[in-house]
């Protein structure tokens, strides 16, 4: 049986995860320089060891809206994306989980109907499902944005 590693995180209510070999690392929040006419996602950018890295709010991207958020507490999930370094914000980091392809669903042809799912890859089941995370593809997520 196939397994996965993924990094679980939390963004607003909800516990997501990435495939952690397009992890890099995680980073406690830094300064950011903002950069005029982005998009609302992009916060900006940062210097991360002589290499300038976009960073995104993943809460913002996903339609999640908190006008009054402090990201100061937040933590950037450093991330490849399509041969890209980009940093990503998101609420918490909880741990790294290894996954069996049977604990893997595919999202209720319900949703697909009529929610945007492309960049889900499918929702993992912890603990005989008390415990749902939302895999992310992050190429998918991002790929159309950049």
């Amino acid at each position: 049986m196939a397994e996965i590693q993924v990094v679980a995180f939390m963004v607003g209510n909800e516990e997501f995860c990435l495939d952690i070999s397009k992890v890099r690392e995680i980073k406690e929040m830094m300064p950011i320089t903002r950069v005029p006419n982005s998009p609302d996602f992009v916060e900006g950018v940062i210097n991360l060891r002589g290499q300038i890295t976009t960073v995104v709010n993943l809460k913002k991207l996903l339609g999640y809206y908190d006008m009054d958020e402090d990201l100061s507490t937040k933590k950037i999930i450093i991330a490849e994306v399509k041969d890209e370094v980009i940093g990503i914000i998101v609420d918490s980091v909880s741990d790294v989980i290894t996954l069996t392809d049977d604990q893997i669903d595919q999202p209720p042809k319900t949703l697909t109907s009529r929610v945007d799912i492309r960049y889900i890859k499918g929702i993992a089941k912890i603990n005989d499902g008390e415990r749902l995370l939302i895999m992310v593809d992050l190429d998918k997520l991002l790929g159309e944005e950049f």
